[in-house]
């Protein structure tokens, strides 16, 4: 009897890692992912860095892209870049696209899986540019920014 419990152990052991891995791998990690740190400048001012990215179509957006947004501030801020999108689970696993605005709370850090579904057929060799800001300080003097696609 002692064996098959030292049996059952074991295969419960094993179970627990391959599932472990599982979800390891299920993770979007091969996406492209780009950081931004918001950062106060004196009164009234801040700014997200950095304050100009580059992100090739051809291959940063092959297996997805991530915006990781970092609020190391004792404020909430928001990382709004107008014309792109973030994807959303929806109700029953549907996935959604809303345009991209985040709130970002003091000392907080917040990943967005970022939409490529509007670059997907692209193949002229066009440059897009989406600024990016914070919409919550719009009477502070908050420095934005500019995200590039390139073919």
């Amino acid at each position: 009897m002692s064996r098959l419990l030292k049996s059952s152990h074991c295969v419960s052991g094993l179970a627990a890692a391959a599932l472990v891995g599982a979800l390891g791998l299920w993770s979007p990690a091969g996406a492209a992912e780009f950081h931004f740190v918001v950062h106060d400048r004196g009164e009234k001012k801040a700014v997200w860095v950095p304050q100009e990215v580059v992100i090739h179509r051809s291959t940063e957006m092959q297996d997805g892209l991530v915006f990781v947004l970092e609020n190391p501030t004792d404020r909430t801020h928001a990382f709004a870049a107008y014309g792109l999108f973030e994807e959303v689970m929806g109700a029953g696993g549907a996935v959604t696209r809303k345009p991209l605005r985040v709130n970002v709370t003091s000392d907080d850090t917040v990943r967005v899986q970022i939409s490529t579904a509007q670059f997907e057929r692209r193949t002229d060799e066009a440059v897009e540019e989406f600024p990016f800001f914070c919409p919550l300080h719009k009477g502070d003097t908050h420095l934005g920014g500019t995200i590039r696609v390139v073919p």
